[in-house]
């Protein structure tokens, strides 16, 4: 039998280069990431799906953790004091189980104090991140420039852990805030959402009454009495913000199954 010439055996090679690459290459293509966020080429982040992620056991492990049966007990008070995994944060409560917290920032009583005009304190980002949460979200702007945009850590699980701190507008950018918590609930976010203002009662309150109507089915009046209820009595003067809570109409492409609302819906 003749040997192939040099000539075939390149053709031969870059057919086979050719076949792999279209074939996927061995999976050499495929991004792998068990949580966080990668990189694409033009910079941005694009969230990657959570290895083996099932809504129903996060939801024990955050129920069975923290143990709140309502919408009103607080992780901690109005001082910061409380959990102390959750230093950092002030008047931190539930949203959806497993899926949304929110609160405030403990800038008031840390020490040393400083202005309470201020995102979260780097202490209060790195021990969300140690309790598995995702994502941290500013809602409103002063200061955010302090602030990292991402905290990493080593979570209850004694595995690497991210946290993105974002910076959105509960009342003009909603849909922003509404598509992290969605992702959350599909699995393409690595841990919990907390949404939070500077004292955790009114911008926080919004967001998170905007959210139960979206995900959970809450009426106007279920809404806008769970927002007066978690002021702590600061309800007053707030016509345009508990006006934006009623205005508000559920989107459809943020629509969930029944039964992720049954995991993840407190009662009203």
């Amino acid at each position: 039998m003749k040997k192939p010439t040099l000539q075939k055996t390149l053709i031969l090679s870059l057919l086979t280069v050719v076949v792999g690459c279209s074939q996927g290459g061995g999976g050499t293509n495929t991004i792998e990431s068990s949580q966080g966020y990668d990189q694409v080429p033009d910079g941005t982040e694009k969230p990657v799906e959570v290895s083996g992620f099932r809504l129903d056991q996060e939801v024990s492990k955050f129920k069975n953790r923290y143990q709140l049966n309502d919408l009103n007990t607080k992780l901690t008070d109005n001082k910061g004091v409380g959990l102390e995994e959750l230093w950092g944060t002030r008047n931190m409560r539930v949203v959806l189980h497993g899926v949304m917290y929110r609160g405030g920032a403990n800038n008031k009583y840390l020490q040393p104090a400083r202005s309470n005009v201020n995102p979260l304190a780097t202490v209060g980002l790195d021990n969300l991140c140690r309790e598995d949460f995702g994502a941290a979200v500013y809602l409103y702007s002063e200061n955010f420039v302090t602030a990292p945009r991402s905290v990493n850590c080593t979570n209850t699980a004694h595995q690497p852990q991210s946290l993105q701190y974002k910076q959105y507008a509960a009342a003009g950018e909603k849909e922003k805030i509404l598509d992290l918590v969605f992702k959350r609930i599909k699995g393409d976010l690595n841990g919990p959402v907390y949404a939070h203002c500077w004292n955790g009662w009114h911008s926080s309150g919004l967001i998170s009454a905007i959210a139960l109507k979206q995900f959970c089915g809450w009426t106007d009046a279920q809404a806008d009495a769970y927002w007066v209820k978690n002021t702590d009595g600061n309800s007053d003067g707030f016509t345009t913000l508990r006006k934006r809570i009623k205005d508000f109409t559920p989107l459809a492409k943020y629509k969930i199954t029944a039964e992720e609302k049954s995991l993840i819906c407190p009662r009203p």
